[in-house]
């Protein structure tokens, strides 16, 4: 749509990579968006990542910078602010840019992780970032400025998203009858539920899981990424009743959603599941009724089986 603009949200550690996010932040400005950077407000308690999780909300995408900094970390989640930024961005089903510094890069010891937990983390942050499609390895400012103009006006010419612009009377029309089609959907899909539906094992359930088949794209999983780095990539194709095979065993009891995707990883040892594929899987075994999603402690998100979902598993694996 003409004259719309996107917003842009740019996530990274803060101080070692400060020209960095306003270098970015000016290519955003000249590529006609508008960056969402939180400059100066990093958060450092989950009051303050709630605040930054509505900012997410309003992006249409999400650039994640990376260099050779962890950052704070979250007693809760055991993983960064930044990750957890990241996550969440993944989870909302929002498009990830992602800009990982070249490893062989040498940079100040104050930018640099100390501590060999968090490097141990960084590595797999980099590992598991780096599994995005519009992902690539910068070397310098110059380096990272190009390749962020590249793909920001890739994501945008690939990638649909709503933006902003100004509204008009035609604009609000199709808006209010989409939102009737919606609430005429919800409805349907309301009085199946209460009826049987899909969520019990009737004629629906059978046709939508047995022998359904899903394809799955996995990345392996590397820890050291430089501008030569070749990343094997494998496409796997399986049904929703093998897949649930395997993953249920390992999501009984409650778990983070991390480890629901760590566990479709594990379906292909060695690689990563790309993020877009679980959040698919997610929501078909959620439709099926086969798992539930609830926000725990500390406003972190987790998911279970159902009592039907256990009862799948059981016999899948009789």
């Amino acid at each position: 749509m003409e004259n719309t603009k996107y917003q842009v949200f740019i996530s990274s550690t803060y101080s070692d990579l400060l020209k960095e996010r306003k270098q970015v932040l000016d290519i955003l400005l000249m590529a006609d968006c508008i960056p969402a950077g939180m400059e100066n407000f990093v958060a450092t308690d989950d009051e303050q990542f709630s605040v930054i999780k509505k900012v997410i909300d309003l992006c249409d995408y999400y650039i994640l910078i990376l260099g050779k900094r962890y950052g704070s970390v979250n007693e809760a989640t055991g993983i960064s602010y930044t990750e957890m930024e990241y996550n969440y961005a993944i989870d909302k089903g929002i498009p990830v840019l992602v800009f990982v510094l070249d490893d062989s890069v040498e940079v100040d010891d104050d930018k640099m992780e100390s501590d060999d937990i968090k490097k141990g983390k960084l590595a797999e942050f980099k590992s598991k970032a780096m599994r995005n499609r519009l992902a690539s390895v910068w070397k310098d400012q110059s380096d990272l400025m190009g390749k962020v103009a590249i793909a920001i006006m890739q994501a945008k010419n690939e990638i649909k998203r709503p933006g902003w612009h100004r509204g008009n009377d035609e604009e609000k029309e199709r808006m209010l009858k989409q939102i009737e089609f919606l609430q005429a959907e919800n409805e349907v899909l309301r009085k199946q539920i209460s009826s049987g539906g899909i969520s019990k094992k009737g004629v629906d359930f059978e046709e939508a899981f047995y022998g359904k088949e899903i394809i799955l794209h996995f990345t392996e999983k590397v820890l050291i990424f430089t501008s030569n780095t070749v990343i094997d990539k494998k496409t796997v194709k399986t049904t929703l009743d093998d897949l649930f095979k395997f993953v249920s065993l390992r999501i009984t009891g409650i778990k983070k959603i991390l480890e629901f995707k760590e566990a479709i990883s594990s379906f292909q040892g060695g690689y990563y599941v790309n993020e877009q594929d679980a959040l698919i899987v997610r929501n078909k075994f959620e439709q099926l009724n086969l798992i539930e999603s609830f926000i725990g402690k500390d406003d972190v998100e987790m998911i279970k089986l159902t009592d039907f979902g256990k009862e799948i598993m059981n016999e899948l694996n009789e």
